[in-house]
């Protein structure tokens, strides 16, 4: 179960409401007329197809929040990727606002309006897992990739975990001896055994104790950058090729629009690389950066379905406030 959330205390009036839900946390924000950010609320991450009792995870963020809402938005990880976990997320959503304007689309559509403040670009997000996603600001949109840690994801947090941990595995049975220095650095960082056949069994208990091995596996990417920070070969080329995975995705949402030039934009925990960026920006151009965070655009859409009047004084001081 969620940990419990604490009632928040907020002004009474007119408010909107906004859920930005991924894989690893959920964050809700209450935002006043004037842009100002009268309350929010985080959890653990909500995405169905991680979380059996995401329907429990929402309820108990959103209840104490809702009182005088005007318009909701939900962006939830993994909506639009099956026909049934969309419809039981939309009853969901509708149960949680019976008589409020609600509007549910995917966490990275959510994250594309904030970054762009509803104009035209591509928003590439890498973070538990990757995909692009691209809007001509005028209603139509593009996916690309986002089809998980089976199919998909190529250069996310997990797709770098994953690869370090199979070099490792590789490195311990003999496949890649020229990778004992990197598989030595993961297993002292990890506190495993750097021989076999300790090694796997270290690996393996490891992977087998977590409750919820994605994020587990996704959070060893940090160490990996660390790594090519301090000029680790190894992990430098995995970063690289992590980035190049990426490009791909920001290339084809462009061509989906014809538009070579369509600005991008990032959100998620791999950004905090630096290697990662210099070489995206060397294959895409300079990114812009985001205008406001994924959850900005949740607000941006609740505040359009309350009817609200929006202008860039607006969503200036939204971002000042979302980022104070």
């Amino acid at each position: 179960m969620p940990e419990p959330v604490v009632p928040p205390h907020f002004p009474h009036g007119p408010a909107i409401l906004a859920v930005d839900g991924g894989g690893t946390k959920t964050l809700a924000v209450r935002v006043g007329p004037d842009a100002s950010v009268q309350a929010q609320q985080v959890t653990r991450g909500c995405n169905p197809f991680d979380q059996p009792d995401w329907q429990a995870i929402l309820t108990d963020l959103v209840s104490p929040l809702a009182s005088g809402v005007q318009a909701a938005a939900f962006g939830v990880a993994g909506y639009g990727e099956n026909r049934e976990t969309g419809r039981q997320l939309q009853a969901h959503v509708q149960q949680l606002f019976p008589a409020t304007p609600a509007s549910l689309t995917n966490d990275v559509d959510m994250a594309c309006i904030g970054a762009f403040a509803g104009g035209a670009g591509v928003l590439l997000l890498s973070g538990t897992g990757s995909m692009a996603w691209a809007s001509d600001g005028a209603g139509q949109t593009a996916r690309v990739g986002g089809w998980g840690p089976v199919f998909g994801d190529e250069g996310s947090a997990y797709w770098i975990g994953r690869k370090a941990l199979q070099r490792v595995c590789q490195t311990m049975d003999g496949r890649a001896p020229e990778a004992q220095s990197f598989a030595r650095q993961i297993c002292a960082a990890m506190n495993w055994p750097d021989a076999n056949p300790a090694a796997l069994d270290a690996l393996l208990g490891w992977y087998n104790q977590q409750d919820r091995p994605r994020p587990a596996i996704a959070h060893c990417a940090r160490l990996i950058d660390d790594m090519a920070e301090a000029g680790c070969p190894e992990a430098r080329a995995l970063i690289t090729r992590a980035a190049q995975h990426l490009a791909v995705l920001v290339q084809t949402a462009r061509t989906r629009f014809s538009d070579h030039d369509l600005p991008w934009s990032y959100a998620g925990s791999v950004f905090k690389s630096a290697l990662l960026r210099t070489t995206l920006t060397d294959l895409c151009g300079a990114p812009q950066p985001p205008r406001l965070p994924p959850v900005g655009g949740g607000l941006v859409q609740a505040a359009r379905l309350a009817g609200w009047p929006i202008d860039a004084e607006w969503i200036a001081r939204l971002a000042h406030a979302l980022n104070t």
